[in-house]
C-alpha cells in the first residue's frame, strides 16, 4: 500500500494527540498567585496561592498555599509541589508578589525564571508588598475572594483611576529599555484587607523609592493619557479644599537638544469636574472658576516639577524621559544620556478646564 507523503505529518499528529495525557480541572491544582521572599544563604522562599474548586452546587472557590525554599524559584516550586496530592499548574497565574526585602535586593534573577516559563502570561500583574509575600498570600480576606483574585481585581480597578498601567510585559519593557526605569504597584496587608499604597520605583532591578497619595495622580498625568482620575487639592492660605475628577487628560512631550543640553517640555491638557469645594470661593461666575483653575494649574505644576527633581537627584527615570528623548533624537546613546539626565531642563505646562461644577451652583 502506498501512503502519500502529504499524509505522513497528519498521521504523526494523530499519533501524538493520542499520546497526550488530558487532565480535567479536578485533576489539577491551579496556582493563581506566586509570592517571592528572601531567605537565608542567598535562597528564595516561593509561595504558591492555589485555588481549590468545590464540586458541589455552590461552585465555591477557596485556596491553600504551598511554599518552599531553594536557590531558584523553579527549584522552590518543584519542592513545594511535594506537599500537593495533585499536579500544580501555573498557566492561570494572575499576580506575582515580591516581598519588600527581596525587591530591595533585586528581582531580575527571579524574573529570569518567569521569563523562561512558557505558561506564564505576559499580562500577569506585578506588585511589591510592604512586608512579606507569603503572609499576604496566606491571608483570609473580607471580600470572600482568594488572595490572588482579590489583589488582581484591586489592581485592575485602580488602573481605571490614578494607577498607571503595570504588568509583567510593561515591567520587562521598562527594565530592558535603556532610557527608563521600571516600577511596580506597592501594596500593604492590613488585617483582612489589602490596600494599594503607591508605586514602588526601581533603579534597574532594585526597589529604591516609592510615591504615594496624590503623587500617584501626578505621576499618571505625566506618564500617560488619563480617562479618569481623582485629585484633592489643598490651599490652606486660601482656606480652600477641592475634590475633583478628571474625565480626560492628554500629555505631550517636546524635546530640544536631546543629546547636548536636554530641554524637555511637558504639556498636559485636562478636563475636570469638581465634586466638592470647601471655600469662600463660591464658583458662581467665570472669574471664580478661572481663579480655581489657575490655583490648580500652579499647584500641579509645582508638585510635578518637585517630583521630577527628586527622580533626577536619585538617578531614576520612571517617567521614561530617556526613552522619549531617544524617540525624538538622532544619535541617542544610553551612557551619554545617563550623564545628561540629572541636569536636564524640564518645564511642565498644565491647562485645566473645569467643565462641571456640580448641581449646587
Amino acid at each position: 500500500m502506498i501512503i502519500k507523503k502529504s499524509l505522513i505529518p497528519l498521521c504523526c499528529i494523530y499519533l501524538l494527540v493520542g499520546c497526550v495525557q488530558t487532565k480535567t480541572i479536578e485533576d489539577l491544582q491551579i496556582a493563581e498567585g506566586i509570592g517571592y521572599d528572601s531567605a537565608d544563604k542567598k535562597k528564595y522562599e516561593l509561595t504558591l496561592d492555589v485555588a481549590i474548586f468545590s464540586t458541589g452546587k455552590e461552585k465555591k472557590v477557596t485556596n491553600t498555599t504551598l511554599s518552599d525554599v531553594n536557590f531558584t524559584g523553579y527549584g522552590a516550586a518543584r519542592s513545594a509541589q511535594n506537599e500537593s496530592p495533585k499536579p500544580v499548574t501555573v498557566g492561570k497565574v494572575l499576580v506575582a508578589v515580591y516581598g519588600e526585602e527581596l525587591a530591595k535586593e533585586g528581582v531580575i534573577k527571579i524574573l529570569d525564571g518567569l521569563k523562561r516559563h512558557p505558561s506564564i502570561g505576559r499580562m500577569v500583574d506585578f506588585c511589591v508588598i510592604e512586608g512579606n509575600a507569603k503572609e499576604l498570600l496566606e491571608g483570609t480576606y473580607a471580600f470572600e475572594e482568594t488572595p490572588s483574585r482579590y489583589l488582581k481585581n484591586l489592581l485592575e480597578h485602580h488602573k481605571t483611576g490614578n494607577l498607571p498601567s503595570t504588568n509583567y510585559h510593561e515591567f520587562m519593557y521598562n527594565y530592558s529599555a535603556k532610557g527608563q526605569d521600571p516600577f511596580m504597584v506597592l501594596v500593604q496587608k492590613q488585617n483582612d484587607k489589602i490596600k494599594l499604597t503607591g508605586l514602588a520605583l526601581f533603579k534597574e532591578d532594585k526597589y529604591i523609592d516609592a510615591i504615594r497619595g496624590d503623587k500617584l495622580f501626578l505621576f499618571k498625568m505625566l506618564y500617560e493619557h488619563i480617562d479618569y482620575g481623582t485629585y484633592e487639592a489643598s490651599f490652606p492660605e486660601e482656606d480652600t479644599y477641592i475634590a475633583l475628577e478628571t474625565i480626560k487628560s492628554k500629555v505631550d512631550y517636546q524635546i530640544k537638544k536631546g543629546m547636548t543640553s536636554p530641554e524637555i517640555e511637558i504639556t498636559v491638557k485636562a478636563k475636570a469636574f469638581i465634586n466638592e469645594v470647601i471655600s469662600d470661593i463660591k464658583l458662581q461666575n467665570a472669574a471664580d472658576e478661572m481663579k480655581i483653575e489657575k490655583m490648580l494649574e500652579a499647584q500641579l505644576k509645582e508638585r510635578s516639577l518637585q517630583m521630577i527633581k527628586d527622580f533626577q537627584e536619585k538617578g531614576i527615570d520612571p517617567l521614561g524621559f530617556g526613552d522619549r528623548v531617544r524617540s525624538q533624537t538622532r544619535g541617542w546613546k544610553a551612557d551619554k544620556w545617563r550623564e545628561l539626565y540629572p541636569d536636564a531642563s524640564v518645564d511642565v505646562k498644565i491647562k485645566f478646564d473645569i467643565i462641571e461644577k456640580g448641581i449646587t451652583e
